[in-house]
């Protein structure tokens, strides 16, 4: 207990120095503001702001050269992609080690895809910090999942993989047991279904309902998944993998009750 304590204090202690250092180095600064506002927001002591600036700046708010040369944050949301990848993959490979490579493959797959990644970049404000044109963002894109892998890429190249990796696990793992809520939610349940119609030898068909414009201009499709041509459920979505989902889910339902 008394090793574990000194261990806290020399931590806080240590975090304290670097806090103390950084804001000395503000002094010295010119986009000192900026700093302080990705500090606020974010909790990131930066040391080279240029590349979270860059990491926030979508291709729509591109800056263009006199040779066409297009400067944006798509090739930090390359490299972010990977380190997310890596640090989530490592994550799990130590703290699951009695896990099969399937159960690995399962939980690094929830964990990194967009929807959920779009999710944490809301969570982590930046929705209110991503420069775009407002055009460019409609229900169905992944325009802020995109941003929190570039983000992540210029933490990578500014902070090292130690940094970054912490971060990921931090914000997209947050506890095991959260975590292990997000294993035991199923949310592919057009795969379910499937894999259920092969089982019973039973024929799997969708068929599409109709095609409107939302309040917003945006297309929206309603879609009904048919067992052996028995309408099961019907679905709505900003696209049609979205409504297949929902529609399958609710025929799960259905033949779980049946």
């Amino acid at each position: 207990m008394r090793v574990l304590l000194l261990g806290n204090m020399q931590s806080k202690f240590s975090y304290f120095l670097q806090q103390l250092y950084w804001k000395v180095g503000l002094l010295f600064k010119k986009n000192r503001k900026a700093y302080l506002s990705l500090y606020h927001q974010l909790g990131i002591m930066a040391n080279n702001i240029k590349y979270y600036k860059l990491a926030l700046r979508h291709k729509s708010k591109s800056i263009i050269f006199h040779d066409g040369r297009r400067l944006n944050n798509e090739r930090l949301e390359f490299l972010g992609d990977a380190v997310v990848n890596m640090a989530v993959a490592d994550y799990l490979f130590k703290h699951y080690k009695n896990a099969p490579e399937g159960m690995l493959t399962t939980m690094r797959t929830k964990l990194v895809n967009r929807q959920y990644l779009n999710k944490i970049a809301i969570e982590q404000n930046l929705d209110k910090l991503i420069r775009m044109e407002k055009r460019v963002f409609s229900p169905q894109n992944n325009v802020y999942g995109n941003s929190l892998e570039a983000l992540v890429g210029a933490i990578y190249l500014d902070k090292g993989y130690k940094t970054s990796s912490q971060l990921i696990v931090k914000w997209l793992i947050k506890n095991p047991e959260y975590l292990n809520n997000i294993i035991q939610t199923e949310t592919n349940h057009k795969a379910k279904l499937l894999e259920w119609c092969q089982k019973y030898n039973h024929k799997l068909s969708f068929n599409i309902i109709s095609e409107t414009k939302d309040k917003q201009n945006y297309m929206q499709f309603e879609i009904e998944v048919l067992v052996n041509d028995i309408a099961y459920g019907r679905g709505t979505g900003y696209s049609k993998k979205e409504a297949e989902q929902h529609a399958c889910e609710e025929a799960l339902k259905h033949i779980t009750t049946d």
